[in-house]
């Protein structure tokens, strides 16, 4: 079974105050994901600040679904202020939506 994760965290937003912590839990989340699940490096995708772009998100989720079969664990995490967009993204499971 394979696994795979995204973790997306962003601290520096442009004209608004900043956030603290979220880099941090980016971090943490990785740690317990390695140490307690068995994920590797390999397994594990980090978006931060200026790169945790909408563009870049949806890339990487579609890397993360793509191959995935029953029994695979997947994981994702925002830790950010929240934006709402809507999307939907057709993979071999069938269509995931985000909001």
């Amino acid at each position: 079974m394979a696994q795979r994760a995204l973790l997306v965290g962003i601290n520096d937003y442009k004209g608004i105050s900043d956030l603290r912590g979220c880099l941090n839990d980016v971090t943490n989340m990785r740690n317990i994901l390695k140490t307690y699940l068995g994920f590797t490096n390999k397994d594990i995708r980090v978006l931060v600040d200026d790169r945790a772009t909408k563009e870049n998100i949806l890339y990487r989720l579609k890397w993360m679904v793509k191959k995935a079969k029953p029994g695979d664990s997947l994981y994702f995490t925002f830790r950010g202020m929240v934006l709402r967009f809507v999307t939907g993204m057709e993979t071999s499971l069938g269509t995931i939506w985000m909001n």
